[in-house]
């Protein structure tokens, strides 16, 4: 969500702090003129938030209706909190709000209305998991990685396809899959090694690919076979957790530490295919090294 063209300035002057105090003026000065030229993107925006609002409050009172205020109270709370700045982070965005022709949309489309909603299920899943509502906490987490493959199917199906859905959807799957897994290791499902390891995972992803943005300059990174089968054994590991934890049958002591050091090594094994891969292509995009064929196919480099 960088702007390329300040992004040039930035880089010639080295990031020095009056030339990043200079772009931030000028981002923000951007944001604004976008707010300006395409108000009713903004109004969708907010509506859609008020809307989640009030979904979070239906959930929450369900939630109190079943005897438990408390986790009612902590639900409503976390939930608005975490709304609050995504939305306004979206909102400095609307010049991404475009279609595959550039043209500007007025209003957010269903696509990004799920990617939005998938984030702010995230903390509802992390306090159920804290709580030990398991049962809970794998209805919404199920809820949750049915609509990753919803948003994407969607965006396509419907020709609904937008720079801001495609920048927002990792990002979102990263912060996503941070709370959950903090969540895991709060509920005390996955040791401190597996959090580490997870954390470290979505760390390279996200300050990876902004250092890349910031230094190198605009890049496209697509997700990888690897990536993409890593992601669903990923998701049917936690979820297989989740589902030993809500039975609590005599499978739980059995499977329950096998899996979690499955989902442990996983997660190492696309570390290192993370760090491997990033550092050859950094090398590739400075004119270190050379194409060897496919295994960098997962980048473009250049403006899209």
């Amino acid at each position: 969500m960088y702007v390329e063209e300040y992004l040039q300035d930035l880089r010639r002057d080295r990031f020095a702090p009056r030339a990043i105090a200079r772009y931030v003026r000028r981002a923000f000065a951007r944001a604004r003129e976008g707010m300006i030229a395409n108000p009713g993107a903004a109004r969708s925006i907010w509506t859609l938030g008020l809307v989640f609002f009030a979904l979070c409050f239906v959930g929450s009172a369900a939630i109190a209706l079943w005897d438990e205020r408390r986790l009612a109270l902590d639900f409503f709370l976390w939930t608005t909190l975490a709304m609050l700045p995504v939305f306004a982070i979206v909102t400095l965005h609307l010049d991404l709000l475009r279609d595959r022709e550039g043209f500007r949309l007025s209003a957010v489309n269903l696509p990004t209305a799920i990617t939005l909603l998938r984030f702010c299920l995230a903390p509802g899943i992390a306090l159920f998991l804290a709580e030990h509502h398991y049962a809970l906490a794998l209805g919404v987490y199920l809820v949750a990685e049915l609509s990753d493959i919803a948003d994407g199917w969607l965006a396509r199906r419907l020709k609904q396809i937008t720079r801001l859905g495609t920048v927002l959807d990792p990002i979102v799957d990263i912060l996503f899959n941070v709370v959950v897994f903090s969540g895991l290791f709060v509920g005390r499902i996955i040791p401190a090694w597996v959090l580490g390891v997870a954390l470290l995972r979505y760390a390279i992803f996200l300050f990876g690919g902004a250092y890349l943005y910031l230094f190198v300059g605009p890049v496209t990174i697509r997700p990888t076979l690897f990536g993409r089968l890593s992601g669903v054994v990923m998701v049917g590991f936690t979820a297989f957790l989740l589902l030993l934890h809500v039975l609590r049958a005599q499978w739980l002591d059995r499977l329950a530490p096998l899996t979690t050091l499955a989902l442990g090594a996983l997660l190492l094994a696309a570390v290192g295919q993370v760090v491997a891969l990033g550092w050859y292509n950094l090398r590739l995009l400075k004119g270190r090294a050379e194409s060897q064929g496919s295994v960098v196919g997962d980048v473009r480099w250049g403006k899209r």
